[in-house]
């Protein structure tokens, strides 16, 4: 089983912050989901804790998964646009964010969070 996320680290509560942000930008189809979702992370970013957590990664695993890839897409920019502005650091050294090539799409909100700073994949069949 997988280490829980520290609740009481400042890079995850940034993460959490940067992923509550890109919810809140959501318009279209599904918006009241992503609210909700985007709610219960403030309360995590408030209450840091474990409960509030497990509501949130349950309640963003209910997302369509349209809405998760495109909330990886506008989180990652959110996030790259911090570290380029120095209001985070980035969460791996560039070296290490270089070599990282294949990145699974995020299946919960602990994917997300641990694949904030990466390039997103495109789907099966998408030559862009």
């Amino acid at each position: 089983m997988a280490q829980p996320l520290p609740l009481d680290d400042p890079r995850t509560l940034q993460a959490i912050g940067i992923l509550a942000d890109a919810l809140d930008d959501v318009s279209g189809a599904g918006v009241l989901d992503t609210v909700l979702v985007s709610k219960a992370l403030r309360q995590v970013l408030a209450s840091r804790s474990r409960p509030a957590f497990d509501f949130a990664s349950r309640a963003f695993s209910t997302l369509d998964p349209e809405v998760k890839r495109q909330v990886a897409v506008d989180a990652t920019a959110k996030a790259r646009a911090q570290v380029a502005r120095g209001l985070v650091e980035p969460a791996l050294p560039i070296g290490i964010r270089k070599a990282a090539t294949a990145v699974p799409a995020p299946s919960g909100i602990l994917g997300a969070l641990n694949n904030r700073g990466r390039p997103p994949r495109r789907p099966a069949g998408d030559d862009r």
